[in-house]
């Protein structure tokens, strides 16, 4: 019997380069402030994975990490947001809070995550 991957929706925050990310939202590099992660949303079950979590942001001070599933965005089940709503509810002010619960293998997790400022991030340039 073959498995397959599940397909997943990109709806990150955090972009490690425009072009190697090109499902991200429209305006997801905000001029305010992030959770510093990239996160990816199941089409058919709407649930919400940390795809990428980068050190220094907002995501990893907090003590997230790349595989968990968030469950709850301020007390909203995410599984009945789109893509445009977990932006709206995730993007805000710098340093203004963000209550999650996540998933990490058995444990459930409650994680205030202070938002950063949002930054595009590049690969770094090689020498030619």
């Amino acid at each position: 019997m073959r498995t397959t991957a599940p397909s997943f929706v990109t709806v990150g925050l955090w972009l490690a380069a425009l072009s190697a990310l090109p499902t991200l939202l429209p305006g997801c590099v905000a001029e305010h402030g992030t959770i510093g992660a990239v996160i990816a949303q199941e089409p058919d079950t709407g649930r919400l994975f940390l795809r990428d979590v980068p050190p220094g942001l907002a995501a990893a001070k907090a003590g997230l990490k790349t595989g968990d599933e968030i469950l709850l965005i301020d007390g909203v089940d995410v599984r009945v947001m789109d893509a445009k709503q977990i932006h709206a509810v995730l993007a805000g002010d710098v340093d203004a809070p963000v209550k999650l619960t996540v998933v990490r293998g058995e444990q459930v997790l409650r994680v205030t995550v202070k938002r950063t400022e949002a930054k595009k991030l590049l690969p770094p340039r090689g020498n030619h």
